[in-house]
């Protein structure tokens, strides 16, 4: 087990792609800390399945976005187990709105959940992690959007390349207290609902399709692996980098 006796939290972790990374940990000997802000009976269901796998697992609400909720879950979690030694930072929105007609209410939303939210985690865990001397790991899903601007997704795409920078900003700042941070720029990943009935949507998934060299779109389970690599020592010399996982999309400049 990479992870044995580890304690993870996963932000955003009652459903999709944080659901799945919360059981892998689980599977790898991890105890987690689910964390939902709207899907409580969900979360439960999570934490019910890691326990089956026999690790420890408690659900604690908390809006990423807001400083003293994020502050409440991470103190929770430490009274619970004592430490934290992996914060994986993948609470995330996005809507399709065009940048002319965006109104304020949701660009301060998406930036607030997918940056600020990501910040206010990183910050409360890492000085825990500080104070415990754990040598701790922090993982930033991202998106290929990051560096790939899609359009009617600017808030989202803004988010997430700011989330790059952070990864890279955190890691300058934390190396010397032997804190890993990393981050996932992931696809088009279908099973996860952030981009409500998007995936319904057969035109638009077979154009994506075709553009992707492995021709098809990711799932959840392929964001397992790489989750489980940064969060492990195997990566213990990976710093400040994103790691693209997009069955190839972004290297194309052309398709056939």
């Amino acid at each position: 087990m990479r992870l044995k006796d580890k304690v993870a939290l996963i932000t955003g972790s009652s459903s999709g792609i944080g659901k799945g990374i919360a059981i892998s940990y689980a599977k790898e000997g991890a105890d987690i800390i689910v964390n939902y802000n709207q899907r409580k009976e969900s979360a439960n269901k999570v934490a019910e399945i890691i326990k089956s796998l026999g690790r420890r697992a408690i659900v604690i609400k908390a809006d990423v976005s807001n400083k003293d909720e994020v502050d409440n879950m991470v103190n929770k979690a430490i009274e619970e187990y004592g430490k934290i030694d992996i914060l994986v930072n993948n609470s995330g929105i996005t809507k399709e709105c065009l940048l002319l007609n965006l109104s304020e209410e949701m660009w301060d939303k998406i930036i607030n959940i997918n940056l600020k939210g990501a910040f206010l985690c990183s910050q409360a865990v890492a000085k825990k992690m500080i104070s415990g001397h754990i040598k701790g790991k922090i993982i930033n899903i991202s998106s290929n959007n990051s560096f790939m601007v899609e359009p009617r997704r600017g808030p989202y795409c803004i988010s997430k390349g700011g989330m790059d920078t952070l990864t890279k900003s955190l890691a300058a700042e934390l190396g010397s207290y032997g804190i890993n941070v990393n981050g996932m720029a992931l696809g088009t990943i279908k099973g996860t609902n952030i981009a409500g009935d998007f995936f319904e949507n057969k035109e638009i998934i077979a154009k994506i399709i075709a553009n992707i060299p492995l021709g098809r779109l990711g799932t959840v389970e392929d964001c397992v692996g790489p989750a489980i690599f940064l969060a492990s020592e195997e990566s213990s010399y990976f710093q400040g980098e994103t790691i693209v996982m997009d069955g190839g999309l972004t290297i194309l400049e052309f398709s056939d």
